[in-house]
């Protein structure tokens, strides 16, 4: 088998050594066994540490991106209203000639 090809059969693989633990190797292994299970009240605290390291907007940006999603809204609803009401009258054009 020709190098290149041995290179990309093997892309991605670690080696393993000798010095690594068991668990470690089992860990890579399965990804599934690698994080423990947490009970609920661990979970929440969790949840809870990840939420204080959000940063949420302030009011002005929310005030304006409020602002463009109902202007974005009224234009897609206009823009599906002509759409519509196009393809209907089209299509009622169309099926107006057969008969």
């Amino acid at each position: 088998m020709p190098k290149s090809k041995n290179k990309r059969k093997n892309a991605g693989k670690k080696k393993k050594s000798a010095n690594a633990p068991v668990e470690a190797v089992a860990a890579a292994a399965a990804p599934e066994a690698a994080a423990p299970k947490v009970g609920p009240v661990k979970y929440v605290g969790q949840v809870r540490q990840e939420a204080r390291r959000v940063v949420w907007p302030g009011w002005p940006e929310v005030w304006k991106t409020t602002v463009l999603v109902m202007i974005l809204f009224i234009l897609m609803g206009a823009f599906f209203f002509v759409v519509d009401w196009a393809l209907a009258n089209i299509i009622q054009l169309v099926l107006g000639l057969g008969g």
